[in-house]
């Protein structure tokens, strides 16, 4: 090109795409409406118009990967994941998730916590220990997404959903019943040392990034509940700050009775391996054990459904941080 080629300065928009002209554009947002809401908002509507392919792909994969697993057990493969036992050794131990934290979650975030939900049941359908699990404050966007996700959960067994109660209200009046609940949260040095039998354990169900300091520590203060947190730092030393996820939280104590009630094992055979600092289980300050982090939960529902076949759960999200700070 010649300097008689040169594209000018009067020329200058002749060569810019048409995308990164629109991008240019000062957009003229309605009123009242935030730059980050009005983002948010377009997110929300180029999804509506994807969803349904974007759904169909994902049956359509889901059927791929269907027909493989029936051609691998043809030859002989073997599902690796533990089966589901034909009965439960009883535990003595209880655990409620306290779902009271619609209001301060984002649509994502209700995704991700019922995730964690589902993962769970998963989890407690394999345990060779019965640990019970019961789901508070049932209702509002978490419900909405079981029923319209996970719309099998009613045939669940062993597990109960509080639609209509709060954690509060499952709380007993009885100072000497009330003293063997116990809400986890990382905001405590008090670290558990046993399960105990005939104990109601407290997991915060909520999805925040951490935005909301202290939120379980607080509300387990008001409502007079003794606090702890699982001993992580103890047995073994993580990547990160010590922050599970609720299903963790909960897998983490199943296993605990499996392995003969050794915290390490049960830590090291849970938590994803890139959570863990390779060849050092000498343990750290123990930060706690009650907010989540992306865990890898994509099979969760699939699994719960696995014997379900009427099961419509979409693919779910991978999660962000689950439970209180």
């Amino acid at each position: 090109m010649t300097s008689t080629d040169a594209p000018t300065s009067e020329h200058a928009d002749e060569i810019i795409s048409d995308e990164v002209r629109v991008k240019r554009q000062k957009v003229e947002l309605p009123e009242g409406m935030s730059k980050n809401a009005w983002k948010k908002l377009q997110k929300q509507k180029k999804w509506d118009e994807q969803k349904t392919e974007y759904r169909e792909m994902k049956k359509n994969k889901r059927r791929v990967a269907k027909k493989k697993k029936a051609e691998k057990k043809l030859q002989g493969w073997v599902d690796p994941r533990k089966p589901i036992p034909s009965s439960q050794s009883p535990s003595g131990v209880r655990v409620i998730m306290d779902c009271e934290f619609d209001e301060l979650m984002s649509d994502k975030e209700i995704v991700s916590l019922s995730t964690q939900i589902s993962r769970s049941y998963a989890a407690k359908r394999r345990a060779d220990y019965e640990v019970g699990l019961t789901i508070s404050s049932f209702n509002k966007r978490l419900k909405e997404r079981f029923d319209k996700s996970v719309s099998h959960y009613p045939q669940w067994k062993n597990i109960k959903f509080e639609e209509n109660n709060s954690l509060s209200e499952l709380l007993p009046k009885d100072q000497a019943e009330l003293s063997k609940y116990v809400y986890l949260t990382a905001d405590t040095e008090n670290e558990i040392e046993d399960l105990q039998e005939s104990h109601t354990y407290i997991i915060g169900g909520i999805v925040d990034k951490n935005r909301h300091k202290e939120l379980c520590l607080k509300k387990a203060k008001d409502l007079g509940l003794q606090v702890a947190r699982l001993p992580i730092g103890k047995y073994i030393q993580m990547n990160s700050r010590h922050v599970l996820a609720t299903s963790h939280v909960y897998e983490i104590m199943c296993m605990w009775f499996e392995q003969n009630k050794d915290w390490e094992k049960a830590f090291n055979l849970v938590l994803p391996p890139r959570k863990l600092k390779k060849n050092d289980v000498s343990g750290t300050d123990g930060a706690g054990n009650d907010t989540g982090s992306d865990d890898n939960s994509e099979e969760s529902d699939a699994d719960v459904g696995a014997d379900n076949p009427g099961s419509t759960s979409e693919d779910q999200q991978k999660t962000n941080d689950i439970g209180c700070d």
